[in-house]
């Protein structure tokens, strides 16, 4: 590797998903017939009053700066969602919007994470996770899953693999690649696990939307010191507007935002 490049940059894998869906486009380019299956995107797209909305903004100029943390139209419009489909009041100083769920998961990480902490997580998990993680100077600590715990972290898996350099866990439920739901109960346990040990809970809530038949339960139902992280990619096949929203505690919403203001 060029000696001019960060020695972190060793640790960070390409993103293959994205490599092979260039690959895709390139071929689509040249007159090939594509099925897309390699990148977790919608098959349908936006729906009409969305791009209605998006227009007519446009249209009115606003397309200038806003806020670091967004529109607070827009923080309040989630804040009333958190209250409408889960019945959790989070107020709306709480959330800010961010570039993607990719850009709060960014945030959560670099407001928690000093050099030479660990956070654990489940392997297999979104790959992008561990280089969130590494950008911090952190060490993710992929935890083995298998079926018996749904390919998921538990609570004792939590406190088997804590030790003193341990600052959060990053938990996906439904989880990406597996798909596969923590439950309530087990939700709980990790949430008050992690807070027992004095570290945080970042929550990756995005395919919340996708789940058909069960209704699932925030994170912030069980403590209002749990990060959570969300997106319009999924619920409303807004994958290329990249937006997304951080929930976080209120000690960290100033230190989120100043970061927010740099990034």
């Amino acid at each position: 590797m060029n000696g001019t490049l960060a020695r972190r940059m060793a640790d960070i894998a390409p993103f293959h998903v994205m490599a092979l869906l260039a690959h895709a486009r390139d071929l689509e380019m040249a007159g090939r017939s594509i099925i897309h299956m390699e990148i977790g995107e919608p098959d349908f797209p936006a729906a009409e009053p969305v791009i209605a909305a998006g227009q007519r903004a446009l249209a009115e100029g606003r397309t200038r700066y806003t806020a670091a943390a967004g529109l607070p139209e827009l923080r309040q419009a989630i804040s009333d969602h958190y209250r409408e489909r889960y019945q959790v009041e989070i107020p709306a100083r709480r959330i800010l919007v961010t570039p993607g769920a990719s850009g709060a998961l960014q945030l959560a990480t670099a407001v928690l994470v000093n050099p030479g902490n660990r956070v654990l997580l489940a392997d297999p998990g979104y790959p992008c996770n561990r280089h969130f993680v590494r950008l911090v100077e952190g060490e993710a600590a992929g935890i083995p899953v298998g079926p018996e715990t749904g390919y998921q972290l538990t609570a004792h898996l939590v406190e088997q693999y804590w030790d003193e350099r341990t600052v959060a866990v990053l938990l996906a439920s439904p989880a990406n690649p597996t798909g596969t739901v923590i439950s309530p109960e087990e939700l709980a346990a990790l949430v008050a696990t992690v807070e027992a040990r004095g570290g945080r809970v970042i929550m990756d809530e995005i395919y919340h939307g996708l789940v058909y038949g069960a209704a699932l339960q925030t994170a912030l139902a069980y403590s209002d010191q749990t990060f959570v992280v969300n997106s319009f990619s999924k619920y409303y096949g807004m994958t290329g507007w990249r937006l997304g929203w951080l929930v976080a505690p209120d000690d960290a919403v100033d230190a989120v935002e100043k970061l927010a203001q740099n990034l």
